[in-house]
């Protein structure tokens, strides 16, 4: 159930009045800007909000943008920093900061939501979705997920690569309230007319694992080794080790009951993903390089306790998490003090 305070009637109405949806993107990191970025080609009112001063920079930058895959820039939309202020509602919030700031977001969001806005994660890990829902009610929130790749540079453009599949599956993460739906298929329309795929689902819990499962397996891979997609891939002992992860990580979701057809082979599916990743530095890696915490928390780690709860042991993933945190631990000035996942037997 939702904890926030009584909110007006007629914010966030836009999409029954039939106009165009006006959306926030929270979080303007590499994908948050790509996804605005298309959002604002398909015609989409569109507002970014960005925490960290010097990214905020670098969006207000006129000169900076979203290289996309057909070699042009695309300028960064409206971008806002915090305290928001009243910006009044919307009828779309996206989500996409890291997963271990989600918590603090979801508090944030109080300016944004109006009694028909509907609050759209495209996170990796899991947590993310379940914080979103405690927060503001799981019958607003929208689980989504992309396999499409983007990486920001040292000159704070966007490369936004593309990626395999529709660039977003998405679909309620519990019983949806009357204007969620309505939300969905305007996405479908109108970023469908400018050729970028939206996949309607109804399972959203086996589309969050098989994202997961493809993280899980190279994400802590290329932080240790410092590679990008392809020269992980042109390693067979690196290879292997995503195969082992990957059916690490597929056992827990069979455990779990959940059914999908890359759960025959796990291995092959990861590997088939990060072919789409290409000559760009996986989002684990990006962190490690530019010393910021890693979503180390959100994948492998609770991985680890999604297995214990269930009886089972993923000793690969647990190794990889405890390298990733020393990892930190040597990286990041002040190291997050956050309860790691068991790691007894």
């Amino acid at each position: 159930m939702s904890r926030g305070v009584p909110l007006p009637e007629d914010r966030g109405a836009a999409v029954t009045r039939g106009g165009p949806l006006r959306v926030a993107v929270v979080g303007m990191g590499a994908l948050g800007s790509v996804f605005a970025a298309v959002y604002e080609e398909a015609g989409l009112r569109v507002l970014g909000l960005e925490r960290d001063p010097n990214r905020l920079r670098q969006l207000r930058d006129p000169s900076l943008g979203v290289w996309f895959p057909d070699g042009t820039l695309r300028p960064y939309p409206e971008v806002t920093g915090y305290p928001l202020g009243e910006p009044g509602a919307f009828d779309l919030i996206h989500v996409s900061v890291k997963g271990y700031d989600t918590p603090r977001a979801a508090e944030d969001l109080a300016p944004l939501v109006g009694k028909a806005s509907v609050i759209l994660s495209v996170q990796n890990g899991l947590g993310s979705l379940e914080a979103l829902a405690a927060r503001w009610g799981g019958d607003r929130v929208l689980g989504g997920v992309t396999a499409h790749s983007a990486e920001t540079l040292s000159d704070g453009t966007v490369r936004y690569r593309g990626g395999r599949g529709p660039l977003l599956a998405v679909g309620p993460f519990g019983t949806p309230r009357p204007p969620v739906l309505p939300v969905i298929q305007t996405l479908n329309a109108v970023l469908g007319g400018r050729g970028y795929q939206v996949e309607p689902v109804d399972d959203v819990e086996s589309v969050r694992w098989k994202k997961l499962i493809a993280n899980v397996a190279t994400n802590p891979v290329a932080a240790l080794t410092g590679r990008t997609g392809r020269e992980m891939l042109a390693s067979p002992s690196l290879c292997r080790l995503i195969d082992l992860l990957a059916e690490e990580a597929a056992a827990v979701a069979r455990a779990k009951g959940l059914r999908f057809p890359e759960l025959i082979d796990p291995g092959g599916f990861s590997r088939w993903a990060l072919e789409g990743v290409g000559d760009n530095r996986i989002s684990m890696l990006q962190d490690v390089q530019a010393r910021r915490p890693t979503e180390i928390g959100n994948l492998n780690e609770a991985l680890v306790v999604e297995a214990e709860q269930l009886g089972l042991d993923c000793p690969a993933h647990r190794a990889l998490t405890l390298l990733v945190r020393a990892l930190e631990e040597a990286r990041l000035p002040d190291p997050p003090r956050r309860p790691p996942a068991r790691t007894d037997t």
